[in-house]
């Protein structure tokens, strides 16, 4: 092994003792430095870094076990070694207890002895070094992989970083971090309408608990429902804004990996990790056909199902699974009779009673999507009528008489379209 960057100190009030040292242990090939005075020894260690130390025992201006006492109270990392022409016992006892070597060698010694004993020495403080190098490259590498995955635009490791760096600060208080990343996925979805997500808030929290979930359950829960898309920050644009059904089977299969991502940027802030256990199994079906990894039945928490059920109405009524938006009415139909096999339908059950209950108040949507010849008088729209090519037609809200009906249908033949109307029920 090569020790040419390690430094042996060697101290002794003998000159011709340093010299013989000196000539034993250089054929290691490390730097050694001699000193008569351990005080200067001393002060020459303030500046110099020095692995492994040799004193004598007895020195005019210093013993060795004070000399050493001070070496290790101000440099701890150093090796100590005391060697000394007097072998009493209570020497040897201060030099342990005082200086706490590592090893007491008798005058005169042994060639080998020595040579070991400092090549020992020098071996533990690789090794210590190593171990540090080791620790530090293990916490980068740890701290690596906690980001949301190494592929992220370069942009987006910066907001991240900037994300990490918030929530150091933020560690007394997590509710604050969720928060912050629900604000920060929500903007980078494009969702501005704050009303509407304080109302998706009050399903999820009313479906949840009317399946009996309480205290750390339903807490837990809503987290995972406001950090359940904060996997998808780092996706494209084409990715977040197509509807799954119109992605490309390579597109779905990266769009997949959004509840990986999500969990493990919740691994960051240790109170969020049962959160982020939910998200991990919130787009897993019950019937095995969903992602990440295609678990089922009772594999997939109670908590996640239930988070499954609110979470694909919602993407069901805003568009964001076909390449059409689904009315409530619809949105319901799917779940408890198109993919019934997918959901649990006891909290299914419990959204539609939701649903309807909050719609009285105006707190949601209850609509169903017709066709303009099923359009009567005294219907009121529930969403913009918009063209197939993004022109806004009429307004949500506008309560329908026969004039407004007639026009629709002149729209749909003046431009070529079939519409579907969304009314409140």
């Amino acid at each position: 092994m090569n020790y040419k960057n390690y430094t042996v100190m060697l101290v002794d009030d003998e000159q011709p003792i340093l010299n013989s040292l000196k000539r034993l242990i250089k054929r290691l090939g490390c730097n050694i430095i001699t000193f008569t005075s351990p005080l200067d020894a001393l002060e020459a260690l303030k500046g110099t870094s020095v692995q492994l130390v040799i004193s004598d025992m007895r020195m005019p201006e210093m013993g060795g076990e004070v000399f050493l006492e001070q070496v290790a109270k101000s440099y701890p990392d150093i090796e100590r070694v005391v060697i000394s022409g007097y072998a009493d016992a209570q020497a040897t006892i201060d030099a342990v207890n005082r200086g706490k070597i590592s090893r007491f060698l008798l005058k005169p010694w042994e060639d080998e002895d020595v040579f070991k004993v400092v090549e020992k020495g020098l071996q533990l403080a690789f090794l210590r070094e190593e171990n540090l190098r080791l620790q530090e490259e293990t916490e980068a590498k740890n701290k690596q992989l906690k980001q949301l995955n190494q592929g992220l635009e370069e942009k987006v490791k910066e907001r991240t970083q900037q994300i990490i760096q918030a929530n150091d600060r933020l560690k007394t208080n997590y509710r604050s971090v969720v928060r912050m990343f629900s604000a920060l996925a929500t903007r980078r979805l494009g969702v501005r309408a704050s009303g509407e997500n304080i109302k998706l808030n009050k399903i999820l929290l009313l479906v949840a608990s009317k399946t009996g979930l309480k205290d750390q359950d339903l807490k837990q829960l809503y987290y995972a429902w406001q950090l359940r898309q904060i996997g998808k920050l780092s996706f494209s644009d084409e990715l977040i804004k197509e509807p799954y059904l119109k992605l490309g089977a390579e597109q779905q299969r990266e769009f997949q990996n959004h509840p990986l991502l999500a969990q493990a940027a919740c691994l960051m802030v240790k109170p969020l990790y049962p959160a982020g256990k939910i998200i991990l199994q919130h787009k897993e079906y019950l019937d095995g056909s969903g992602y990440p990894k295609g678990i089922k039945g009772e594999e997939i928490t109670f908590r996640a199902q239930v988070l499954a059920v609110v979470n694909d109405y919602v993407e069901l009524i805003h568009g964001l699974y076909d390449e059409r938006e689904y009315s409530t009415d619809e949105a319901i139909t799917y779940l408890s009779d198109k993919a019934k096999e997918r959901y649990n339908q006891d909290v299914v059950a419990l959204l539609a009673r939701v649903v309807e209950e909050l719609s009285k108040s105006g707190d949601t949507l209850n609509d169903k999507a017709v066709f303009s010849d099923q359009l009567k008088p005294g219907m009121k729209l529930s969403r913009d009528l918009i063209s197939g090519d993004g022109m806004l037609l009429l307004s949500a809200d506008q309560v329908l008489d026969g004039v407004a009906i007639e026009r629709i249908r002149e729209m749909e033949f003046n431009l070529d379209e079939t519409f579907k109307v969304y009314v409140s029920q």
